[in-house]
């Protein structure tokens, strides 16, 4: 696949962004048979932002029904992936443990569960009590545990791959991948997107596109402020943590384990991979539009900031330490080795937005995903190919529009397992 492409003059779409989601907005419209002329563009390369740091989790089991079916959808694609692209697996469905040890909590996990079962989520099972989980998680032992939920269905992804996949695909289709070519400007005209001003090697070109999609992630309030609005959305920095080579306990077979909606891991070959949705904490006014200002600039992916690196004092050891609360084990057979980071891009409510701009006719995000973005990227290409195209929604769009947040108004089924 060549780095350069050359820039079209006119397009009917184009798409700001070349990570997972716009990958899949890409392949979705690209591949419409509609005869959309389809361009992307990406100021650096494409998987540079959070798509190749992400814990690349799948899971059905979420309390909002939009995001259950989003899950249920994207789980069909990924399943279906090799027999449509070629290639292996894409999601290796080891499980996904969400394990309690309050009553409360897991009562209240329960409840989800039947929810989870009767929109469609297949072999989803609840072990109550401390019995049933040791027997089914020996690895875990905790002295108190009220019980766990568990999908056999739902593991993690390559998201490299997926995204890699689907631009060479789209590009077989006619579309059109530029990297190393920021967009400096939405164009307006008349009321309405006319387009977008590229920096190229040769100088700045105007594409003219009817429809701008934002799926910039993190970068996506920079994006849209091109075009000279807002959205309410906030990056924030998270960190994942790799532990030595654990021999002897076969963790490659793991699920992936969430404790107390807390510290959470799963295998990373011989190793685990680790994280906890705890810090840096979320700036202040992050659940408000307009959001606190943030310098697109300083979002650095690559930089380890102090207190988050290996130091034993640091956070990575406070994480460790918080798994090994439950896993005791930890504590004496796993060091760490190695850390990551990215960021999530959060709305107020931990829901996306996939809607068009109510502002300006023709801007259309998909962005806002709170960490799920590479989970229901095709959900998501779905959805965005449905608005363009004018056909049903496969989502209610209630559950995922704009308008709301910039009133400051609650979107209905909000999301509360977020980890």
């Amino acid at each position: 696949m060549a780095l350069r492409a050359s820039v079209p003059d006119e397009v009917d779409v184009v798409i700001v962004g070349a990570g997972i989601t716009g990958a899949s907005c890409f392949w979705h419209l690209a591949s419409a048979g509609r005869g959309l002329r389809v361009a992307c563009f990406e100021m650096h390369h494409k998987l540079h932002g959070s798509t190749a740091r992400s814990a690349a989790a799948f899971r059905h089991q979420f309390a909002a029904e939009v995001h259950i079916h989003m899950s249920l959808a994207s789980g069909r694609f990924y399943r279906s992936f090799p027999e449509r692209f070629g290639g292996e697996p894409v999601l290796r469905e080891n499980g996904y443990a969400f394990v309690y040890t309050g009553a409360e909590a897991f009562a209240q996990a329960c409840a989800r569960a039947e929810r989870q079962r009767a929109l469609g989520v297949p072999e989803l099972e609840v072990w109550t009590g401390a019995a049933a989980v040791r027997e089914r998680l020996p690895m875990v032992e905790h002295p108190a545990l009220a019980g766990a939920t568990f999908c056999r269905h739902d593991g993690f992804l390559l998201p490299d791959v997926i995204t890699h996949t689907l631009f060479e695909h789209g590009l077989r289709v006619g579309g059109c991948l530029r990297q190393w070519a920021p967009v400096r400007e939405i164009v307006r005209a008349g009321g309405r997107v006319w387009g977008v001003r590229v920096a190229c090697e040769d100088g700045e070109r105007e594409v003219r596109a009817p429809v701008v999609i934002n799926a910039a992630g993190p970068w996506a309030n920079a994006v849209s402020q091109l075009a000279g609005v807002q959205i309410p959305l906030t990056p924030v920095k998270r960190y994942l943590y790799f532990t030595t080579q654990i021999p002897g306990r076969q963790v490659r077979h793991f699920p992936l384990l969430v404790f107390d909606l807390e510290p959470y891991c799963r295998p990373e070959a011989d190793a685990l991979m680790c994280g906890w949705d705890r810090r840096p904490p979320k700036p202040p006014g992050w659940d408000r539009f307009p959001p606190p200002a943030v310098e697109a600039q300083a979002l650095d992916s690559d930089s380890i900031e102090p207190g988050y690196g290996l130091g034993i004092e640091e956070y990575g050891y406070e994480v460790l330490a918080a798994l090994a609360e439950y896993m005791p084990w930890l504590a004496e057979q796993a060091g760490l080795e190695h850390a990551t980071a990215g960021y999530y891009e959060v709305t107020p409510d931990d829901k996306a937005i996939i809607d068009w701009d109510p502002r300006l006719p023709g801007l259309l995000h998909a962005t806002g995903f709170s960490g799920h973005g590479v989970m229901h990227a095709p959900a998501t290409g779905m959805m965005v190919r449905a608005l363009v195209l004018d056909e049903p929604p496969p989502f209610d769009p209630a559950a995922l529009a704009l308008a709301p947040l910039l009133e400051n108004r609650p979107r209905p089924d909000p999301e509360t397992v977020i980890i």
